[in-house]
């Protein structure tokens, strides 16, 4: 009889040719062609994950990334502001919850890449490997609940074959991070970087009282359910179907975005925030009329814009930053503007960004639904901004 955690697994028969078969691929990082951008639409340029990959592993086939090479260095996995791409066994969750338990068990987590000298180390470490593969929301969201520490070393990274692109993401991340704590009023040591950074010792327990380490942070089934998920077994077909005509795209709620969310609404709750603190991250602005034509909204991968009831809305909560919205726009009229209020963020709210007024156009004469400042309709407008034939 087959144990309980293989039955859960969804999968039928496991032989060695079906689990070999299964495990194929499980030494790169997985990419999922449908949260990427540029398989949304052909105006999207992003090639963030080509440039941060230290190997050159990523091309562009047909105008989208295909793997080509992989080390897991898990770089790409943080560029990525869709999450199109993911180390299965060092997702953001994982990092997150791993970071979390060593916390609970010491007070602190240290993070070291796995090219660090030592061999080995001592508990309260975290290895990764590359420190830039630690993303910038889980940074704060472990800063938020105990000291974090990365023990950065620039000659390690200057022998590492990744080193000059994952130390400048480390960098970028950390940076970030560190604003965002600033304008969270935390203690700028909660979040630490240096070449000797060593680990809190374990609080003792009395004898007979329970410790209070957080559980593992990933178990037997999860372990196992993260080898199969994503993965093409015979006999099992797991697809996401093709958005039909007229319907919307599938949405992929940003996991990062989550993670901060959850971590801001940790710290108002702890010691709040400054009233009008505001996040290192731009706000969605408007710069020009727009015809609510459903464009950005249908797009939109984490369903941060909406569109309804003669108004375009945005949820700053649920923006991932892709851009998409920027360069599907055929007027242009989305912009990056101010930083994002944090209370806004925390709080999930809806800001309009758009409302349908009617006009006449002032090329054509006929009326049109849209926002203020319009002066011609979208037809005469494309008419006379889109290139011709020849």
């Amino acid at each position: 009889m087959r144990p309980a955690f293989i039955q859960e697994l969804g999968v039928g028969k496991l032989d060695l040719e079906t689990l070999a078969s299964a495990l194929t691929g499980l030494g790169q990082v997985r990419l999922r062609a449908e949260k990427c951008i540029r398989t949304l639409s052909p105006w999207a340029t992003c090639q963030k994950c080509l440039e941060v990959c230290p190997v050159d592993g990523i091309e562009l086939q047909n105008g989208r990334p295909g793997l080509k090479e992989c080390r897991r260095c898990g770089l790409c996995a943080v560029a990525c502001p869709t999450g199109a791409l993911e180390d299965p066994e060092q997702t953001h969750a994982f990092i997150l919850a791993r970071g979390q338990e060593i916390i609970a068990a010491t007070g602190q987590v240290i993070f070291s890449c796995t090219r660090g000298r030592e061999k080995s180390l001592p508990q309260g470490f975290f290895m990764v490997p590359c420190l830039g593969a630690v993303a910038p929301e889980i940074m704060v969201a472990l800063a938020a609940r105990g000291k974090t520490g990365f023990r950065y070393r620039p000659e390690d990274c200057s022998a590492c074959p990744w080193g000059e692109k994952g130390q400048e993401l480390f960098k970028a991340s950390f940076a970030w991070a560190q604003r965002t704590l600033a304008a969270l009023g935390l203690p700028h040591d909660r979040l630490v970087q240096g070449t000797t950074l060593t680990p809190a010792p374990a609080p003792k327990h009395r004898e007979g009282q329970a410790s209070h380490a957080a559980p593992a942070a990933m178990g037997r089934r999860e372990f196992f359910r993260s080898l199969v998920r994503g993965i093409k077994v015979p006999g099992v077909k797991a697809a996401t179907p093709a958005p039909g005509p007229g319907k919307k795209q599938a949405v992929f709620p940003g996991e990062r975005m989550s993670i901060l969310r959850e971590a801001l609404q940790r710290v108002r709750f702890e010691t709040g925030y400054p009233t009008r603190a505001r996040l290192p991250l731009a706000s969605l602005e408007l710069a020009g009329p727009c015809y609510l034509c459903n464009i950005c909204s249908r797009l939109c991968p984490a369903g941060a814009l909406t569109l309804g009831e003669g108004e375009l809305r945005f949820i700053p909560a649920r923006c991932n930053h892709c851009g998409l919205c920027l360069a599907v726009c055929p007027q242009h009229s989305l912009t990056w503007g101010e930083d994002m209020a944090i209370e806004a963020v925390a709080d999930e709210a809806t800001f309009n960004l758009a409302t349908a007024r009617e006009h006449l156009c002032a090329t054509c004469g006929e009326t049109f639904q849209a926002s203020a400042g319009a002066t011609e309709c979208l037809r005469c407008y494309l008419t006379r901004n889109l290139p011709g034939p020849g």
